[in-house]
């Protein structure tokens, strides 16, 4: 009688166990799925507000065309140009890509988009690294070669210019672009891998 009372008392303590250990799961994954669409959704109003900055500073990038008079300035137009429509084109591109994102859908699939996004944003921000050191570089050439000798102005906006490219590019890449993305990345590999012992 008293074994059968122990076993009945085993029986409704493993169900508890079982149950808490369920709602644990559910409580976990809430939370990731939570972390990824904040994560998600600071990329896409980056995104956004790059765009919109970027064609706001268009018109004004061509009325500043105006002063290129010499083969030196204008290839530096042509290159900075050639850099604005770059960012447009990539920043559309890549919310393209982030609205692909859908939770309420398979796991893999949302994975998959993410990593080709994450590789896509590695690969962009080298290319715009890349034509923005050019640019820079070209306007240091322009400095130097000017007819009118050296102007002190020029010279000063360009070297305070490398510093808070450098400072912006990076807090760009690393902690509104790589953060977020590797944020969701994580977040859905572990859901992945809650749901596999359910599939088993």
């Amino acid at each position: 009688m008293e074994l059968e009372k122990l076993k009945e008392i085993w029986t409704s303590l493993d169900d508890r166990m079982q149950q808490q250990e369920g709602l644990k799961t559910v409580i976990i994954k809430e939370m990731l799925l939570s972390k990824s669409d904040k994560a998600l959704s600071r990329l896409i109003n980056y995104s956004y507000f790059g765009i919109v900055l970027i064609i706001s500073v268009i018109p004004l990038f061509l009325w500043a065309f105006r002063y290129a008079h010499t083969v030196l300035r204008i290839s530096l137009f042509w290159i900075v140009f050639v850099l604005v429509i770059w960012i447009l084109v990539g920043g559309v591109y890549g919310l393209i890509k982030l609205h692909k994102i859908d939770f309420s859908k398979s796991l893999s699939s949302n994975i998959t988009v993410i990593s080709k996004y994450k590789m896509f944003y590695k690969r962009g921000t080298v290319i715009t690294c890349s034509i923005g050191a050019l640019a820079l570089a070209l306007c240091f050439v322009d400095i130097f070669l000017s007819q009118q000798g050296m102007e002190l102005w020029r010279l000063v906006a360009v070297i305070t210019a490398i510093p808070i490219a450098i400072v912006g590019s990076y807090w760009e890449y690393k902690r509104m672009g790589m953060r977020n993305i590797n944020s969701i990345l994580n977040s859905l590999e572990e859901l992945k891998e809650l749901e596999e012992p359910d599939e088993k």
